[in-house]
């Protein structure tokens, strides 16, 4: 009988293996109920990969480090930067001889300044107890290193300038830790490309897509400038000593959305897998997103491994759909959704899942069984055990098996046509169009003169936001459902509404004519995820509704003293994680107990949600994108 390695390693290469092999990622779960004491009984005293191995499971991704610990400072301390050197890494990165770095710690947050020849940035991050029995496992962004376009000369200088090197004893350490129980897989670049790193590590989510329309050449001049980095970390990790190499996360088809994968990202895949591939290696990328609009270029890619697949419920491609159309050319790993661990999932509706599952991926090769994203602290134990003892029993290959919307041919964010929706104007000279045209091509600059204009020729301003604004950024907004825009789209949208907003709030409050409804919204504790949450309040803002944006990472404590002193008609909390979604019910019972919770209605918004979820944690409504949520907050609005 093989060993685990022997199983995952002839299963990443594509050959067909004797069984389904399975391997849940376990460091997220592990560390949050290590910390917490509340690991189960029998493994109380066992580390991560003894636990794996009593549970008779595959090792899978790195044992969680416990960054409390000032033995792993050094090696996260470039986490701001999008570098970090855990054990799965086989490359240290060298810092420039004329870059000057200063790093300040501060209970819980790390201050990392760069004095270079050409100007000073800084990065800050946090890690603290509270972040640790999140089950977080690395810092988190506070202050990203480019904050206006004032940082790129010394963000460009660090990583023009900047070296790597090979180091493989740390990584080889922790494979013969391993041994044959599982499979040591190295990490690379989290980013892709160039242009992914910076838009994962460098610069505000939000901010990223304001720069990218903004200011290209100044991200491509920077891109240019970290090629040679990423050129050579590719050549070491051909050089390197693991047969699989991870090398690009958080695929998504909204925030990487299809274009921009195929004009930025895809090139770069392709590179990677050719040149791994000519050294006898497996590209692997971390494809955990919604990748409904990316199928097919993914397919088309030079990917090999398809890690961490999340299917429907969690996202709109279901197993089945993945397999038909990935297991040809790509192996496919994950699977089973992260939710159905929790207990939002029924028993049964989690045995149904699994009797699909085995179903969906018949015969079973090119397949590689795990939780995706990964096991989320909460989850119910047994079921992990249960998926183990259901492949165990029922994974033998081959096994025999028992409306998808159209993607191909999107257009571009930037090109996509829109069709104006007739707005009743009735002199067609009153230039309500072309605000309409203003919002839909995100055009922050020309809208304001275009408004101003309007207001000194006399027409009334709520007929300004009426009929030429809002029709127009609920067009953007419907293109967007339909897979016609993207978050790009949205966000400039919104942007220019807000800008044409200044001008006409004072005339909209002297007409009596500004919007009622307050909304307070933020991203719950143990989460910083920010971009929906953004594109929400510049809607709402837009439209002319008092906002009050705590942030993210925020406490239940913070969310009731904001409602008690502020008394807001709509909460909306946001959370894009599985580890965090169960804190949106802990801050609703909150709001309860502190007899809050009947003065508000509780709006609930993000990637792992779904309506029997929010329904389940006491929420008034949930929005599956941010078009949907402000629907939702108007309806409540005009309702109170």
């Amino acid at each position: 009988m093989p060993t685990h390695r022997q199983r995952l390693l002839a299963a990443y290469r594509g050959e067909t293996v004797d069984t389904l092999p399975y391997a849940p990622r376990l460091d997220l779960w592990y560390l949050a109920n290590r910390v917490r004491g509340t690991l189960p009984p029998p493994h109380a005293n066992r580390s991560q990969n003894e636990l794996a191995r009593a549970e008779g499971w595959a090792i899978y991704f790195r044992e969680a480090d416990d960054l409390l610990d000032p033995a792993f400072h050094a090696a996260y301390a470039h986490r701001g930067i999008g570098l970090h050197c855990p054990k799965d890494s086989i490359v240290d990165f060298v810092m420039p001889r004329d870059v000057e770095v200063t790093v300040a710690r501060d209970d819980g947050l790390i201050r990392v300044e760069y004095r270079t020849p050409v100007g000073m940035v800084w990065s800050t991050t946090r890690y603290d107890h509270e972040t640790q029995s999140l089950g977080i496992s690395t810092p988190v962004h506070v202050d990203h290193v480019i904050k206006s376009p004032a940082d790129y000369p010394a963000v460009r200088h660090l990583f023009a300038n900047m070296d790597v090197a090979l180091n493989p004893v740390r990584f080889e350490r922790w494979a013969a830790d391993i041994g044959e129980d599982g499979l040591a897989v190295a990490m690379g670049f989290a980013g892709a490309s160039p242009m992914q790193q910076i838009q994962r590590d460098l610069i505000d989510p939000t901010q990223f897509f304001f720069h990218y329309s903004d200011h290209y050449a100044l991200l491509r001049d920077l891109v240019e400038a970290m090629e040679p980095l990423f050129a050579k970390t590719l050549r070491l990790h051909a050089q390197g000593p693991s047969e699989i190499v991870l090398w690009g996360a958080n695929f998504d088809d909204m925030l990487t959305y299809p274009p921009y994968f195929e004009r930025e990202i895809k090139p770069w895949i392709d590179r990677v897998g050719a040149e791994l591939g000519a050294a006898g290696k497996r590209l692997m990328c971390h494809c955990d997103g919604e990748n409904l609009g990316l199928m097919d270029l993914i397919h088309e890619s030079g990917m090999h491994i398809a890690e961490s697949i999340c299917p429907a419920p969690m996202t709109r491609v279901p197993l089945a759909e993945y397999y038909r159309r990935w297991s040809d050319k790509l192996v496919l790993e994950g699977g089973i959704p992260s939710t159905l661990l929790l207990r939002d999932t029924s028993d049964a509706e989690f045995e149904s899942y699994l009797d699909e599952m085995f179903r969906a991926i018949a015969p079973g090769t090119r397949m590689v069984v795990g939780i995706a994203d990964q096991v989320p602290p909460d989850a119910i134990f047994s079921r992990l055990q249960r998926i183990g003892d259901r492949v165990a029993r029922e994974g033998r290959l081959p096994l025999v098996a028992g409306g998808l919307r159209p993607t191909a041919g999107l257009p571009s964010a930037a090109a996509a046509p829109a069709t104006k929706v007739a707005v009743g104007v009735a002199d067609a000279e009153d230039g309500l169009d072309q605000v309409w045209d203003d919002i839909v091509a995100g055009d922050q600059s020309r809208i304001r003169d275009d408004v101003a204009a309007l207001l000194a020729r006399g027409v009334p301003a709520e007929e300004i936001l009426n009929r030429g604004m809002i029709d127009a950024i609920d067009d953007v907004g419907d293109r967007m459902e339909t897979g016609e825009a993207f978050i790009p789209d949205v966000l400039l949208a919104a942007r220019a509404m807000a800008a044409g907003m200044t001008l006409l709030e004072p005339h909209l409050a002297t007409a009596g004519e500004r919007r009622s409804g307050r909304v307070l919204i933020g991203t719950v504790a143990g989460d910083v995820h920010d971009i929906g949450k953004n594109i929400v309040v510049m809607m709402l803002k837009g439209m002319g509704f008092e906002v009050r944006d705590l942030g993210t990472n925020v406490s239940r404590d913070r969310f009731c003293a904001a409602v008690a002193e502020w008394k807001p008609d709509v909460v909306a909390l946001s959370a894009l994680l599985t580890t965090t979604m169960m804190e949106m019910g802990k801050v609703i019972a909150e709001l309860e107990r502190r007899g809050l919770r009947g003065q508000v209605k509780v709006i609930v918004g993000g990637a792992p949600l779904s309506d029997v979820f929010a329904r389940n944690i006491g929420a008034d409504g949930f929005g599956e994108n941010a078009v949907e949520a402000v629907n939702l907050v108007k309806q409540f609005a005009a309702a109170a």
